[in-house]
């Protein structure tokens, strides 16, 4: 079994295809075996985000956000923006978006912008982050000065899936946002589209 990978701009199509004659015969066997657990999460395949999406979406946003005009305007008259993060929230049908996840597609990006533009961003923690870190680790007492963030980078995912006995796609709308948190403009804003497709039964 080979996976193909067709990449288009605004698109990535995952298709698994068998190629020959033979492979067809042992798929139609698998397929007779397995009529009582036919999934494809059960074999250990789904349609589900993945670390190479993750990798691709934020290498995306990252080389949009750095050549974004209204961005580098904006740095032109503050030298820096600070910027706090959010985790993704999760719009998707019927995916579970685990809390580490959900950090880790922005928390990646943030990395990603302070390594090629370190003196851009100044990335400020957010609100219940610090707050936590506080009582953690400091006596009570009057609250510091806290830098305030005057954006917010965050991320709503969104999905549609189709499935049926045999064959089960999803598509994925991955959207970025940078927001002036005192007036609520969008600064930038961009998206990531994958489509991504399993033939139940026979993934392994």
């Amino acid at each position: 079994m080979v996976p193909l990978s067709i990449l288009h701009p605004l698109s990535s199509i995952l298709v698994f295809t068998m190629t020959n004659t033979l492979a067809t015969t042992v798929i139609l066997t698998l397929l007779a075996g397995c009529a009582s657990n036919n999934t494809a999460v059960s074999h250990g395949k789904t349609t589900a985000l993945d670390s190479a999406n993750l990798i691709e979406m934020t290498e995306d946003m990252t080389a949009k956000i750095l050549r974004d005009p209204e961005i580098q305007s904006a740095l032109s008259q503050k030298t820096k923006l600070k910027v706090v993060i959010q985790p993704v929230e999760n719009k998707m049908i019927g995916e579970v978006l685990p809390r580490g996840a959900k950090e880790a597609y922005i928390a990646r990006l943030r990395s990603l912008l302070q390594e090629r533009a370190p003196n851009q961003f100044t990335w400020v923690v957010n609100r219940d982050a610090w707050y936590n870190l506080r009582d953690k680790e400091l006596d009570p007492g009057p609250d510091p000065t806290r830098v305030q963030p005057e954006y917010a980078l965050t991320a709503r995912f969104s999905s549609i899936t189709d499935e049926s006995s045999k064959h089960r796609s999803s598509y994925y709308l991955c959207v970025y946002n940078l927001t002036d948190i005192n007036t609520g403009q969008t600064l930038w804003t961009d998206k990531y589209e994958v489509k991504k497709s399993a033939v139940k039964g026979f993934l392994d």
